[in-house]
């Protein structure tokens, strides 16, 4: 009882907003779309958040979900603490969802604008069996006009262990790089289109043997 009234009184005091600081809250749907692959994709990518400037509490969610079998999907939440006007460090629990299994990380990452205006994170996660895992999401947005926006992706993810329930073996698991084109019909809504190439490695290649280039069709939108 001490340690959840500690926690409360620490999470408490966090998110205690300051002057004239006040409690914002987002949702983005950075990518909700169809992926023309071999598998016919419904994929999505999602962050919200709610808290002040300097602190606030984020929740990731990511997966795919093919024609033919059930979604898998990666979902973090997450304490966030900006140490710099650009970058923030964050720690928080990761919950990973298979069809056949799922498996919960300890995750410590950083988020925020690299050199180029490069929007970059990197999460590691920490497995109770020991597993380490690296997982790194780094895009760019091109304005081609005030509305034509062109954004390359790239992601990369990595693990110490192989995990054949989970899907993946050690070392660099997948790569994906991507480029996706939208139109702001309004800022908070865009449709888009795109093309992207994805390869799994190692372990996981003979697991979900993937080497393949495709168009996806989406939206973008936050309100």
């Amino acid at each position: 009882m001490k340690n959840l009234l500690l926690l409360s009184l620490f999470v408490s005091s966090l998110f205690a907003g300051g002057g004239g600081d006040i409690l914002r809250a987002n949702f983005l749907a950075d990518s909700f779309e169809y992926q023309f692959n071999d598998e016919k994709t419904l994929y999505w990518d999602t962050s919200a958040y709610i808290g002040y400037d300097a602190n606030k509490i984020y929740i990731y969610s990511e997966g795919e979900k093919p024609q033919d079998s059930q979604a898998s999907s990666e979902n973090q939440i997450m304490l966030s603490h900006a140490i710099t006007p650009f970058w923030d460090v964050q720690a928080g629990v990761d919950y990973d969802s298979t069809p056949n299994a799922n498996k919960t990380w300890g995750v410590v990452a950083i988020q925020g604008l690299a050199p180029y205006f490069f929007e970059t994170r990197v999460a590691l996660l920490v497995a109770d069996d020991g597993a380490l895992g690296v997982r790194i999401d780094a895009d760019y947005e091109a304005l081609i006009t005030q509305k034509l926006i062109l954004t390359p992706r790239f992601t990369l993810d990595a693990y110490s262990q192989d995990d054949i329930s989970m899907g993946y073996g050690s070392g660099v698991s997948n790569i994906t790089l991507g480029a996706r084109l939208r139109y702001e019909i309004r800022r908070e809504f865009a449709p888009y289109i795109g093309v992207e190439w994805a390869k799994n490695f190692g372990l996981t290649q003979t697991l979900a043997p993937l080497n393949s280039a495709y168009g996806v069709a989406g939206i973008r939108f936050w309100f």
